[in-house]
């Protein structure tokens, strides 16, 4: 069998607007039935989905490049219901080392909208825990997911990429903070959602000196607990329009997969809000949790994941100063990943081209063994292999030297090519 190629197709928000990234977002309670749906596809066979606020990817072992790379385009569009016409021009497309090179970028945080985040290294180590679960982590996408994880931990251990970590909620806060002239003392805020992003945002309000917080999750019980970490308020979603009313800024991050604060329930809050300063509110949900025509609603200012560019471009000069590090970092273990790729490759080809010679050796020597004693069969069987180990030592020698090369695959095919292997 020829090795497989790894193949990366996605979209993220230096390609897509958030519009487009929530239509193809793919949330957690959903990787299982996607993994399975790409397991169906001709040419995968190993696949791993990471679908975060600003990417939707998926990595795939295929065993084509271009059929493997059609496959992932098609998985999009029918797992998401997404026409291809629709995201196609928005897609990057990366094979082998680029592909590797790329997972590298991600899980180091220099991809990222914020660079240098702290929450993509965990949501890395989480796609590929999902892909092991349903078996579709394989050598190849394994391999290369772990030595992921590590290029991530050695980035924010080796560099300063990750000091002072700043994460999308913390950029959504400092997006608040300037809004209201550069202080939030005496503002009243509702942190939608107690999941990761939302106790990040409450870390980052209790940095800002933010004094009145109030938590809202579905359940309510996860709210009281983010609440009392943080000596804030804790609510449900029935109290969520009466919070708009006596609030003047809502940070929204859950992982709904659709809307879940309306325009009638604004319109009604904003409506019976006797504050000066107008309702703030900034949704960095994908898919997003606000409706977009929010934002028409008189006294109601609305922001999303594409507001922050401002806030990340403006505070990301101490950080590109290591992007340089992290890049040689990667290239790097880039190389120490193909070494190792090249020579397991050549493994199963050495193991091949050994079976081919002893099926010759042992169909010839029964071919005569009739004929001889059996003093004589042990003699000409002792001969041949010594024979065939002989021929074979210089050729195997060399192959396991040229395995590290760049032009290992190279020699890999002829030898698959001129011995006919099948080293499946």
């Amino acid at each position: 069998m020829a090795p497989s190629s790894i193949v990366v197709a996605g979209i993220n928000h230096k390609t897509a607007p958030v519009a487009l990234l929530e239509r193809l977002a793919i949330g957690e309670e959903r990787l299982p039935k996607a993994l399975h749906q790409l397991a169906t596809y001709e040419h995968v066979l190993e696949a791993v989905l990471l679908s975060t606020c600003n990417r939707i990817e998926v990595y795939a072992a295929v065993t084509k490049f271009h059929g493997g790379a059609q496959d992932l385009r098609n998985f999009l569009a029918e797992f998401c219901h997404v026409a291809p016409e629709d995201f196609v021009d928005h897609l990057y497309t990366y094979h082998d080392d680029a592909a590797v090179g790329h997972l590298f970028r991600v899980a180091s945080g220099i991809d990222s909208l914020v660079v240098g985040e702290s929450e993509i290294i965990g949501q890395v180590r989480r796609a590929y825990h999902a892909a092991v679960a349903e078996g579709m982590a394989g050598r190849t996408i394994g391999a290369a997911f772990r030595r992921a994880l590590r290029v991530g931990k050695r980035a924010r251990s080796e560099t300063g990429i990750g000091r002072n970590p700043v994460s999308i909620s913390s950029a959504a806060v400092e997006l608040t903070r300037r809004a209201f002239g550069g202080s939030l003392a005496g503002r009243g805020v509702v942190v939608v959602g107690a999941g990761k992003m939302g106790r990040l945002a409450a870390r980052a309000l209790r940095g800002a000196g933010v004094e009145r917080v109030t938590v809202v999750n579905r359940g309510e019980e996860r709210a009281r607990l983010l609440a009392e970490e943080f000596g804030a308020h804790a609510a449900g979603f029935d109290d969520l329009e009466e919070l708009l009313t006596a609030n003047d800024i809502v940070i929204s991050s859950t992982t709904a997969p659709a809307t879940i604060i309306g325009v009638e329930a604004v319109q009604r809050a904003a409506t019976r809000r006797v504050r000066e300063t107008p309702l703030f509110i900034v949704d960095i949900a994908v898919p997003r949790d606000v409706e977009p025509a929010v934002a028409d609603i008189d006294g109601v200012l609305l922001r999303d994941i594409e507001d922050l560019r401002g806030v990340v471009d403006s505070g990301v000069g101490g950080r590109l100063a290591e992007v340089t590090k992290v890049e040689e970092l990667i290239a790097i273990e880039l190389e120490h990943f193909l070494r190792w790729e090249r020579s397991t490759e050549s493994a199963p080809v050495a193991a091949a081209l050994v079976e081919r010679a002893e099926e010759i050796r042992r169909a010839e020597v029964e071919r005569v063994a009739a004929r001889l004693s059996e003093r004589e069969q042990d003699a000409i069987d002792h001969a041949t292999r010594r024979v065939v180990a002989k021929l074979l030592h210089t050729p195997l020698a060399n192959l396991r030297d040229l395995a590290g090369s760049k032009d290992a695959h190279v020699h890999l095919a002829v030898l698959r090519e001129l011995f006919e292997l099948d080293d499946e």
